[in-house]
């Protein structure tokens, strides 16, 4: 059917009739308003349509008829702006015949998205309910000046049938909630949320029987908060329960598919990691550290309380059921490693349950004596420094990224992610930092000195919360820039969207960028998440993390978030990275996708400086 079609009468009463047998069936609301748009976009002479539903004083976009839509739908949600805001807004239908014409200012966004995927005409139909305003259906044509009485009485029919069936399914939603809080808290923490200790009980009986019988391995880590009583001493026990909240939810972010996270009593959270490799010491360690890395990352970021950032740590104990079967035992064995840890290690993420492996082969060293070798490390002359490039759209260089690494003299060359959190709670991260701006500004200096217009605009360097408020970072700065002969804008600063908790951050950023140094904000959509905290900072780059952009090519829901990321980006005035582009299909993509510019093992590796500038002498050799 067409859009130029008078609607067939018998196909919109197919349309109410079947809306009646989605909303008889035992569906919710989100279900209904699927139904609802698949049929509008199947039975009424449109293009396509889109649904978005009342959230407080906001909106959420639920579903479209197809892809296409979705770009129009979330434009309305993020900017606040289009036909279904102000039908909401005034509960009446909003019929635009021409989405080109001038008089059409009110939602410039939205317009221009809309226009661009095809479309020319809309109507925004209220769904209104014993005056209660549900949310709005969005429908889509082509052609322009085609909406005709009788049909726009059809669509207001479907629409108040929809908002009466909304109704009912409301109430199922109601009651199918009000059941599983009964359940939820009969088997979890009434604080947090997390399972309590009878649910964590069940679930490690299971994940044991179901390890002997797959050969694998259960790990259980115990993990308890030192110095907690302090906090509701000093701060009082709402403070204490915030730190639990907040300490809960970051740990909770960090599981795998499968683990259980529980608090068993105070500040003492247990968590189960099932399914884990039986084949050799080597790989069990390193499924092990791994989650100790997360978990380390996820207790290192500050906790706001009041006018204060309080910084929690955590002691660690970890068994293994490669060598215990039953639950109570491997928790004690957990418990008693995680005291262990206390004694020698207080205030840090604590060591495992024992010295070797398996097989008998030494686990990765305790944490203290890696602080140690750490601190040693810049004297050794073991940190080294990796770039990355940093291309635009066309592939040119623009930029590099400077990433440390570290030659430890037995594990090899470690990758930033292996010590920075280590390095940020022993403080040694101050000191790294300055040497990194040394390192990165002499290097800068000769490859503008080798290839002269060439060479990369900017050099990037990562620094963290800790390194802003240092006193000693604008000397530091200014001292490698004169002594190589540099300009602030040959030097970029790089921080962690999550470094925005310390408020001191602000002053540190806006004394950076008054002296011209390009800023960018890293892990963009992913950390603080406060969009009216990010128009406070002076950033004027962002990365969109490289989780965002895997699987681009291939899934559409993806390409449509790097598009919702790169509208709100562009919204702040930011310039756009993408990082982790690993092939071209994904570099084609992101570009497409509005990003300004890439980075990712497609753009260049992260290597040694010596092999950068000779590529780029090849490079410039060839032309």
């Amino acid at each position: 059917m067409t859009a130029s079609d008078d609607p067939p009468r018998q196909s919109l009463l197919d349309a109410l009739a079947a809306l009646a047998g989605i909303a008889a069936g035992d569906v919710g609301t989100e279900d209904l308003l699927v139904g609802l748009v698949d049929l509008a976009a199947r039975h009424l002479a449109v293009d396509g349509a889109g649904v978005v539903i009342c959230e407080g004083e906001d909106v959420r976009f639920v579903h479209a008829s197809d892809q296409v839509f979705d770009g129009p739908e979330l434009v309305q949600q993020l900017h606040r702006e289009g036909p279904c805001r102000d039908a909401i807004a005034f509960a009446v239908e909003v019929v635009v015949d021409d989405l080109r014409d001038p008089v059409q200012t009110a939602w410039p966004t939205y317009v221009d998205r809309t226009l661009a995927v095809g479309f020319l005409s809309v109507v925004a139909v209220p769904l209104v309910s014993d005056g209660r305003v549900w949310g709005a259906l969005d429908l889509y044509r082509r052609q322009a000046g085609t909406w005709q009485p009788e049909e726009l009485q059809w669509v207001r029919l479907l629409a108040h049938l929809a908002a009466s069936y909304l109704e009912i399914a409301a109430d199922r939603d109601a009651a199918r909630s009000a059941q599983r809080e009964l359940a939820h808290a009969s088997t979890h923490d009434a604080l947090t949320g997390l399972p309590n200790r009878a649910l964590l009980f069940d679930r490690l009986e299971h994940a044991l029987h179901t390890a002997q019988r797959h050969r694998r391995v259960v790990a259980v880590m115990f993990v308890d908060l030192d110095r907690f009583k302090g906090v509701n001493d000093t701060f009082g026990h709402a403070a204490g329960d915030l730190v639990l909240t907040t300490v809960a939810a970051r740990m909770g972010a960090t599981l795998r598919q499968g683990d259980t996270l529980a608090r068993l009593a105070g500040d003492e959270f247990v968590l189960v990691c099932e399914d884990l490799p039986q084949s050799g010491a080597a790989e069990l360690q390193q499924s092990v550290e791994a989650v100790v890395a997360r978990l380390r990352q996820a207790l290192g970021r500050s906790i706001p309380v009041g006018e204060v950032d309080l910084v929690v740590s955590a002691s660690i104990g970890v068994a293994l059921s490669d060598q215990r079967t039953d639950a109570d035992g491997l928790l004690a064995d957990a418990d008693g490693a995680m005291y262990v840890a206390k004694q020698h290690t207080p205030g840090r993420l604590g060591e495992f349950a024992r010295e070797t492996g398996p097989n008998g082969q030494p686990l990765r060293p305790p944490l203290r004596l890696l602080e140690h070798q750490l601190a040693e490390a810049e004297g050794l002359r073991q940190l080294r420094i990796h770039y990355q490039p940093i291309v635009d759209a066309t592939g040119a260089l623009h930029a590099v990224e400077a990433l440390v690494r570290w030659q430890h003299p037995v594990h090899g060359l470690l990758p930033a992610a292996e010590f920075i959190d280590l390095a940020t709670h022993s403080g040694s991260i101050v000191g790294i930092g300055r040497w990194v701006i040394a390192q990165t500004c002499a290097q800068m200096a000769l490859w503008r000195d080798r290839l002269g217009p060439a060479a990369p605009a900017t050099v990037y360097v990562n620094v963290c919360a800790r390194e802003l408020v240092d006193p000693l970072l604008g000397p530091t700065i200014v001292s490698a820039l004169t002594r190589n002969g540099l300009d602030p804008g040959h030097l970029g600063l790089e921080l962690l969207e999550s470094s925005f908790i310390d408020p001191q951050v602000l002053v540190g950023l806006q004394e950076q960028q008054r002296l011209g140094h390009p800023l960018s904000v890293d892990d963009f959509g992913t950390g603080y998440s406060s969009l009216s905290r990010l128009v406070e900072l002076p950033v004027r780059l962002a990365k969109i993390d490289k989780s965002f952009v895997a699987g681009i090519t291939t899934d559409p829901r993806r390409r449509a978030l790097v598009a919702a990321v790169v509208t709100v980006a562009a919204s702040l005035d930011l310039r756009v990275i993408a990082e982790g582009v690993e092939t071209e299909a994904q570099a084609l993509e992101v570009a497409a996708a509005g990003c300004d510019y890439l980075q990712g093992y497609w753009c260049g590796k992260p290597q040694p400086a010596e092999a950068l500038t000779a590529r780029w002498l090849s490079s410039t050799a060839h032309r």
